[in-house]
């Protein structure tokens, strides 16, 4: 059974399923990857091309998280 406290599911276009399953049978030579790990890959990836961008929309949604506490 899946550990529902650490996994989420997403879905995704057929197109992109396709295009997934291509890129995990070339994204690490001599090795086939899951779908799942394939994801994380590019995501990971993506995220520290970002330069701390993700840091920021963290920070701003904590202060608008602090902001409605406080109103409520």
């Amino acid at each position: 059974m899946t550990d529902i406290s650490k996994y989420k599911n997403v879905s995704l276009p057929k197109e992109t399923y396709i295009k997934i399953d291509k890129l995990r049978q070339v994204i690490v030579p001599n090795a086939v990857i899951s779908r799942s790990q394939t994801i994380s890959i590019l995501v990971n990836e993506k995220a520290k091309t970002m330069n701390g961008a993700l840091n920021k929309v963290t920070l701003i949604r904590k202060k608008r998280n602090n902001a409605t506490n406080r109103n409520t």
